[in-house]
């Protein structure tokens, strides 16, 4: 992970909520709340993520989602995304593409 970071909460499916550490800019695209007392996220867990294409380009990407209410997991494929350039002050263009959801495994 290239660039600022910043420490968000992360709403898991098992009813717990986990601090985790995320590019800043995926931060800034939802609410990353102020990690308190929370836990991190235990080994084994894969954090829930929606995928990208860049309307320009057709690279993909993907960003984590914090919470499974969150419009980033809910919007349908195909709804339109603005992403930051690195190093410019100008948005990159995308599309929300499919997603993984959060998995566990027992280690």
């Amino acid at each position: 992970m290239a660039g600022a970071s910043v420490r968000a909460l992360y709403d898991s499916d098992d009813g717990n909520t986990y601090v985790v550490r995320m590019p800043a800019w995926e931060g800034s695209l939802q609410t990353v709340g102020t990690p308190a007392t929370e836990p991190g996220l235990p080994k084994g867990y894969r954090r829930r993520k929606r995928y990208y294409r860049i309307t320009a380009t057709g690279r993909e990407g993907s960003i984590t989602v914090l919470s499974a209410s969150h419009a980033l997991w809910t919007d349908p494929p195909g709804t339109a995304l603005s992403i930051p350039t690195l190093g410019s002050g100008t948005a990159t263009a995308c599309t929300l593409a499919g997603s993984t959801g959060e998995r566990r495994k027992g280690v």
